[in-house]
């Protein structure tokens, strides 16, 4: 092999290791990267399981109180009796009348198996029973403090409509209101054949 000959094999080998290195070079460096920024969301991710972890006792206090605390009805009728039945007793403690009551049904669709579907405005945990009421010249005060106390935790009612518009004289209201009732279903008890 010719002095040039060798050169030039030392230049190409030289050039050939610039380039391959270079791109080992930059593959690993790209690679390290993400690997560094998959340990900052991993370490990240860490930190929310260990606050959901400490927070796990207060949860299981709520869940508790929840299982405790929510009111268990037979049929949506017999909800649907307390609640007009707690709207009309706060009323009269409030001094407020009524204008007019409508029971709010809410349509189930049912799957294949005749069983209720779960769609995306689902309560999921609880059943509930709605009711829109309709007050014409009510007094501020007295409606927000009858609404307060229908809004009591241990009720299980909240209102999930509210619209409000001043009435013609002094410091009275019109208003739209729709109230519900979360509870669970008790379940009926199973009928077993007795031979």
């Amino acid at each position: 092999m010719k002095p040039s000959e060798k050169r030039l094999l030392i230049v190409f080998a030289i050039v050939f290791t610039v380039i391959v290195g270079g791109g080992l070079l930059t593959f690993g460096l790209r690679n390290y990267r993400e690997i560094g920024s998959e340990i900052d969301t991993l370490q990240s991710r860490l930190v929310e399981m260990n606050g959901a972890i400490e927070q796990g006792e207060d949860w299981q206090r709520k869940a508790d109180w929840l299982e405790e605390h929510v009111p268990s009805f037979g049929s949506r009728q017999e909800a649907s009796a307390k609640l007009m039945e707690t709207v009309t007793k706060e009323a009269e403690t409030a001094g407020i009348k009524l204008a007019s009551r409508e029971f709010i049904e809410q349509i189930r669709q049912l799957g294949p198996d005749g069983l209720p579907l779960e769609d995306e405005g689902s309560t999921g945990f609880f059943d509930q029973a709605s009711m829109k009421l309709t007050l014409t010249g009510v007094k501020e005060e007295a409606f927000f403090k009858w609404l307060h106390a229908l809004q009591n935790p241990t009720n299980f009612m909240g209102v999930t409509r509210l619209q409000i518009n001043p009435a013609s004289q002094g410091k009275t209201v019109n208003v739209e209101v729709d109230i519900t009732h979360y509870y669970r279903e008790s379940q009926a008890p199973k009928l077993t054949k007795v031979n």
